[in-house]
């Protein structure tokens, strides 16, 4: 069973709006037919799906494309015939949307100046639908001969390109990527840019011809470099007073650093050893030994000028002379790092003694 032909719903909206410039009245009712028209058709695809003995209306065998030569956009026919319409309508409807918008208007305003003579309501209703009408299609035709320029000018953009990417293309052209997308869809229609244009949307980009360029696979992470472990607190001062002793060629104040360096070395490994240690040293390690090497960096500087004046002698002296004093209480620190040891070892001892005596284990008992 052939389906029926429905003309009213193949009847173009464009060509309605001009009918209704020319006459009002006609151009609501095929609006009003075309509507009823593509209603039915639809119910009567529908219908003859559910029945399974749809058959769509058979289209024209498709002609063969022309393979096109490297170098040349190349459009079909169908493309070709699609572009030429597009101008044709657009210039269609421009003229004539200007005439009956210019004929509406001229009229609607006469009739209102005639108005108090002779008053004419279906006149002017029929003036304004026809000013309505080429009003949208003059604006129609106006959309359509910008979207024709915009097309144009994409394909100048191009040039002869095998592939651009799209954000490149709008730049170009100096469109937003919503109103670019929709000129270069029309523009591949209208065979702007050959028979086998198409939009790669893996990569974004419009294809002319050839291959779509592969999209770049993310660079690997660099591996994280090994971080250096880091330097303790006790290494990081032997190093420093190793560095200014370096840095000292007087060989007097070499050896009083060395005995400093030496007795911190044993000072911070009792303290490694037992944290309870670590407690007694707090001055120690926040002024003493900071102002030592203060000092004997100030020293280093000041052998390093050429020039031996007064005051660099006189503060080189005061630092020398602070060097024994220095040194001295680095071993009493040391020591006095025994003294809870010391402590117990006399606690020991008094306690041992004790016990020995109570048990009569002292040496007097064995001598009798």
């Amino acid at each position: 069973m052939e389906p029926r032909k429905h003309y009213f719903a193949k009847i173009p909206t464009i060509a309605i709006f001009i009918v209704m410039a020319m006459s009002g009245p006609l151009g609501v009712l095929l609006f009003i037919l075309k509507g009823i028209d593509q209603k039915v058709q639809k119910e009567e695809q529908e219908a003859a799906r559910a029945r399974g003995d749809y058959r769509p209306a058979p289209n024209p065998a498709p002609t063969p494309k022309t393979p096109p030569f490297p170098g040349q956009d190349v459009p079909t026919a169908e493309q070709k015939s699609a572009k030429q319409w597009h101008k044709n309508i657009a210039t269609l409807c421009t003229i004539m949307g200007a005439v009956f918008l210019f004929a509406g208007v001229t009229d609607a305003v006469d009739i209102i100046g005639a108005w108090q003579i002779l008053p004419d309501p279906g006149e002017l209703f029929s003036d304004i639908v026809m000013a309505i009408g080429g009003g949208g299609a003059l604006l129609t035709g106006l959309r359509m001969n910008r979207t024709r320029k915009l097309e144009q000018l994409l394909d100048k953009v191009v040039g002869e390109r095998d592939n651009i990417p799209l954000p490149e293309l709008f730049a170009a052209a100096g469109v937003d990527a919503a109103r670019g997308r929709t000129a270069v869809k029309s523009a591949i229609e209208h065979g702007y840019f050959g028979a086998d244009a198409y939009i790669d949307n893996r990569t974004d980009t419009l294809v002319v011809r050839g291959a779509a360029p592969q999209p770049k696979k993310p660079a690997p992470a660099p591996a994280p470099k090994a971080q250096p472990a880091a330097e303790d607190e006790y290494a990081a001062l032997l190093r420093q007073l190793r560095e200014v002793n370096d840095a000292i060629p007087d060989p007097v104040m070499s050896g009083k650093i060395s005995r400093l360096e030496e007795v911190s070395g044993r000072i911070f490994a009792l303290a490694q050893k037992d944290p309870d240690k670590k407690a007694q040293l707090q001055k120690f390690m926040n002024y003493y030994l900071p102002t030592a090497l203060k000092l004997l960096n100030t020293y280093a500087s000041l052998s390093g000028q050429a020039v031996e004046g007064t005051n660099i002698t006189e503060a080189k002296h005061s630092i020398e002379r602070s060097m024994d004093l220095l040194v001295t209480a680095f071993e009493n620190q040391l020591d006095k790092l025994f003294q809870a040891d010391a402590l117990d070892v006399n606690a020991d001892i008094a306690a041992l003694e004790g016990m020995l005596n109570l048990d009569g284990l002292t040496g007097s008992e064995f001598t009798r």
